[in-house]
């Protein structure tokens, strides 16, 4: 007997900041909806089920598909499961054509093993639709950027979750199936990706510009978002103040309109701090300002990445690729570097340290044997050529401001 086939479309808003609006669910002739959800648990649980649905169930040979959750609470595979046994519940979602919507869902496992499956027999990968900001995508690297943002807005981290296909002809049960397993990517690597995929194409937002810092009461509110992004980790506003009055070059920061927005800092070393530095013997506090104010005016072949910061109103969007294109091109056209070159970076969190990674830093020593406790990053350059080639590779392409540094 042939198996009712089912459609639907997520309808999303706001490419910055995903939320899912309205579901479109066809179960027969006549459409059902669920409209104006609320950004709540369950909206956000069923969109991140769905996509990664949409982006990895689209092989015919194996069925059905399930999401499991490696971590005790289950997150958002908990929160289908839960709204699937919540006779009380008053969400919209959860009422879509009586209840039919949420059977697609089959929550199974005990604690040991906690998953969701959907049947491939029911509805298929192609048969769920996307709409985002009015217009239809199909790119799953914009699934992934879509999955990627919902998931750190509630704190779920991809790499609890893994996906599991069947072979046809296996059972279903616990107890028999042999299964092929894949982690999740992380969602650090998805959005950075995203982030600096296709930067041209996306055209810069016109109020978003970026130039050095020309003022204390500027530097004071760039220094505000990075002591808000890495608290206790930030350094001090004095050693702040002291890199930039001896190297005000060494600040590539954004602004809207006139508001700092966040920044890049890419500092000169001398060979004595560099030394110093990798072999963990001083802390980054103990970067030393006077020690940057010669290669004002003569090449080094040692930089100091201090890290990238941004408001929280831009993560996310077109402003991490401009800062980065912008912020990169003005130190490449300005600074003198001495070529062979190397990068240094401390890898703060996890995005931190999956954004070096996506740009080939290696580590250079472990987060045991740096007395700040966070690993140390390398990039060894040989020539310019190269790392132009690198960052265009990644979709960055380094166009300077027209900027001159001053305090």
């Amino acid at each position: 007997m042939e198996v009712p086939q089912v459609s639907l479309t997520l309808i999303f808003n706001d490419r910055e900041r995903p939320v899912l609006q309205s579901i479109r669910f066809m179960p027969g002739p006549e459409p059902r909806t669920a409209d104006e959800l609320q950004d709540r648990d369950l909206p956000k649980a069923v969109a991140v089920a769905l996509l990664l649905f949409r982006i990895h169930g689209a092989s015919p040979e194996r069925t059905p598909f399930r999401i499991h959750a490696a971590k005790g609470d289950g997150g958002f595979v908990r929160t289908i499961r839960n709204a699937k046994s919540d006779s009380q519940s008053k969400s919209s979602i959860h009422a879509l054509a009586r209840g039919v919507f949420l059977r697609l869902f089959r929550s199974r496992g005990s604690q040991e093993r906690c998953y969701i499956e959907i049947d491939l027999t029911r509805l298929k990968p192609s048969a769920v639709e996307i709409v985002l900001d009015g217009q239809v995508v199909a790119h799953p690297e914009t699934f992934k950027q879509i999955i990627a943002l919902i998931a750190a807005r509630k704190g779920w981290n991809l790499d609890d979750y893994s996906i599991e296909t069947i072979p046809p002809g296996q059972p279903s049960s616990d107890a028999k199936t042999t299964s092929s397993e894949a982690p999740l990517d992380n969602p650090a690597f998805i959005a950075i990706r995203e982030a600096v995929r296709n930067f041209c194409q996306d055209g810069l937002h016109e109020h978003l510009q970026v130039r050095y810092i020309r003022s204390t009461a500027e530097l004071e509110d760039l220094w505000e978002i990075d002591n808000a992004a890495y608290g206790e980790a930030s350094i001090t506003y004095e050693k702040f103040q002291d890199w930039w009055f001896s190297y005000p070059s060494g600040l590539h920061a954004l602004f809207f309109r006139t508001r700092v927005m966040g920044a890049i800092g890419i500092w000169p070393l001398s060979a004595r701090y560099a030394e110093l530095f990798t072999h963990g013997r001083i802390k980054e506090s103990q970067l030393n300002g006077r020690a940057m104010r010669p290669f004002m005016n003569s090449p080094t072949q040692f930089w100091y990445i201090s890290g990238i910061v941004l408001r929280s109103e831009l993560r996310g969007g077109r402003a991490i690729k401009i800062l980065l294109s912008r912020g990169i091109g003005c130190w490449l056209a300005n600074a003198r570097i001495d070529f062979p070159c190397e990068l240094l970076a401390l890898a703060y969190s996890e995005q931190g340290r999956a954004l070096l990674e996506g740009f080939d830093f290696f580590k250079l020593q472990n987060a045991r044997a740096m007395p700040d406790g966070v690993p140390l990053f390398a990039l060894q350059v040989s020539e310019k050529k190269q790392l132009l080639s690198s960052l265009n590779s990644r979709g960055v392409d380094p166009c300077p401001p027209a900027a001159t540094p001053s305090n």
